[in-house]
């Protein structure tokens, strides 16, 4: 054999492999790669299905005037009355203490109670201070006293006023001194008193302290315990 024809059978042979190796590129395409926008992620976890269950309807929160107040009110104490002879408004100074505590007038001293002996009471805080009470050791009540404005009497008088006021209310001969030689104007409706102490005995002068009481004339005296 010539070397010419060797030469063209290893040509044909190269030809022929050359496209074996085209036709098996045209049968195929390349894999997507994972920032191709044709690759789809693929996810192994299930799909969870719907709840068949409603949701839970969430608890409103009431508005600021739905909100219950706890706080107990104050008690609303209506003296009943103006300051006259033996009583503030309709609370008659006489009786025992201890019922006027049960109505919620009055309280137990306790501060007074730990610098004086024995039980002590005042008037509950809900009335305010410029009221007192004297009573003896079984609570009899002996007088109600008041050096502030809290009442007036049905003539309009009460803590401040003049000595001519009074004379030109109540008339002349009631005008006395107590046992510390101060001015007073006293007057009687039966076996109730009102008195009235005042700074001098000028017309002027005013009144600084109104004493009621029953059955005796009140003294417009006030010590310590």
């Amino acid at each position: 054999m010539s070397t010419s024809r060797i030469q063209l059978r290893a040509a044909l042979a190269a030809t022929a492999v050359i496209g074996l190796l085209g036709l098996a590129g045209c049968g195929s395409e390349p894999a997507p790669s994972a920032g191709s926008p044709s690759a789809a992620p693929s996810s192994s976890a299930p799909s969870s299905a719907p709840s068949s269950e409603p949701p839970a309807t969430p608890t409103p929160t009431p508005a600021p005037s739905e909100v219950p107040i706890t706080a107990t009110p104050t008690p609303n104490l209506d003296w009943g009355g103006p300051l006259a002879p033996g009583a503030f408004g309709r609370i008659k100074a006489d009786g025992n203490v201890r019922s006027l505590v049960q109505q919620g007038w009055m309280t137990r001293d306790t501060a007074r109670e730990e610098i004086c002996e024995g039980k002590h009471w005042k008037w509950a805080d809900q009335v305010g201070d410029g009221v007192d009470v004297i009573y003896d050791q079984q609570g009899e009540i002996a007088s109600f006293g008041m050096s502030k404005p809290v009442l007036e009497t049905a003539r309009g008088v009460t803590i401040g006023d003049s000595l001519m006021v009074l004379k030109d209310i109540y008339g002349t001969g009631a005008q006395q001194t107590n046992d510390y030689g101060q001015t007073t104007w006293v007057v009687k409706d039966g076996d109730r008193w009102i008195g009235f102490l005042l700074s001098g005995n000028t017309r002027d002068a005013k009144i600084e302290f109104i004493e009621v009481s029953v059955g005796s004339q009140p003294g417009l005296l006030r010590d310590g315990c």
